[in-house]
């Protein structure tokens, strides 16, 4: 394990902290994307290319690269991130987030704890590795979906395995960017590589048209109907998205600090935490606020949700 002692008590802080900053964003994303019906391209944008004044930090003690290696691991780190994001806002649009959300939170600590261990040479101990899988296993129950729309296995779950497979690929490479220049170092390089993606995806059709055509076409055409209503929602959309990309900076602050300073296995493992909370989430804005947010529950899924937590919940208390 990488840390002892107080390092322990700050990574897990830490991610827990982040992983729950990022259950609030994933509603926010799902909200968005279902609700205010912003194209996945267009979201991807929004949430890519406002990492890019990161570059903004590199006269504050950012160490450049040594090596042609090193730059071009920054970038794989960076666009595989950014290609996550993508993949796991698609799985969202075709699934509900409470399923897919959890499967991606399994998916990406599988993968990393077999990369971590192939590239890093990270080996786990007995407990720690029980702990693990019990994190896992938590978030892999309540990934199969039984609803109106689905009934197991989907095309939107194959999106959030590939989105889990892309996560894992960018948070081992950063952790070896970590352990070689530090954590502003690796941070700013990698988060900048996202911010290039971002640049590419303007140059997207629905990226360009949403933001200098729809927008004045749509103000032409409501010009003298529900003109005051859609400037109201726009505006309201992108209040949101403005407070979501903010959680989310925080959050991936918190997570990419914790993978810094401790296991990039057990942080992501942790993963299934933030899916913890993200069920608990869905479950109260389904009851209480349904006209904004709401999933429905087939028969027996609350159970199984409940399961999954309490999984999660004994598998976090063996890391502690």
């Amino acid at each position: 394990m990488t840390g002892h002692g107080n390092d322990i008590f700050m990574w897990l802080i830490l991610s827990i902290t982040g992983y729950a900053v990022l259950a609030v964003v994933g509603i926010m994303d799902k909200f968005l994307l279902s609700q205010a019906k912003l194209p996945t391209a267009l979201y991807t944008f929004y949430s890519t290319i406002f990492v890019l004044p990161v570059l903004l930090l590199v006269p504050f003690g950012v160490k450049f690269l040594h090596s042609g290696f090193d730059w071009s691991l920054a970038l794989v780190s960076g666009v595989t991130f950014a290609l996550a994001m993508w993949t796991m806002f698609v799985g969202f649009e075709k699934s509900e987030i409470s399923h897919i959300g959890p499967l991606i939170g399994a998916a990406t600590p599988l993968f990393v704890l077999l990369f971590s261990y192939l590239f890093l040479s990270e080996i786990l101990t007995g407990r720690e590795l029980w702990a693990v899988g019990l994190l896992i296993f938590g978030s892999l129950i309540v990934s199969f979906e039984k609803s109106k729309k689905h009934s197991g296995w989907h095309v939107g779950m194959l999106w959030g395995v590939l989105s889990g497979l892309l996560f894992a690929v960018s948070h081992v490479s950063v952790k070896y960017l970590y352990s070689q220049y530090g954590f502003l170092s690796g941070f700013v390089w990698t988060r900048a590589a996202i911010g290039l993606v971002g640049v590419f995806l303007f140059l997207h059709p629905a990226v360009y048209r949403a933001i200098f055509h729809i927008s004045i076409w749509d103000r032409i055409k409501n010009k003298f109907r529900l003109r005051q209503s859609y400037g109201e929602t726009k505006q309201n959309n992108l209040i949101l998205v403005g407070t979501d990309k903010i959680l989310g900076v925080v959050g991936v602050v918190l997570i990419q600090y914790a993978i810094a300073i401790g296991s990039v296995s057990l942080v992501n493992a942790l993963g299934g935490l933030q899916y913890g909370f993200l069920i608990i989430l869905v479950l109260l804005l389904s009851k209480f606020w349904p006209k904004k947010f709401k999933e429905d529950y087939a028969t027996g899924e609350i159970l199984q949700e409940l399961l999954s937590v309490v999984i999660i919940v004994f598998g976090l208390i063996l890391l502690v």
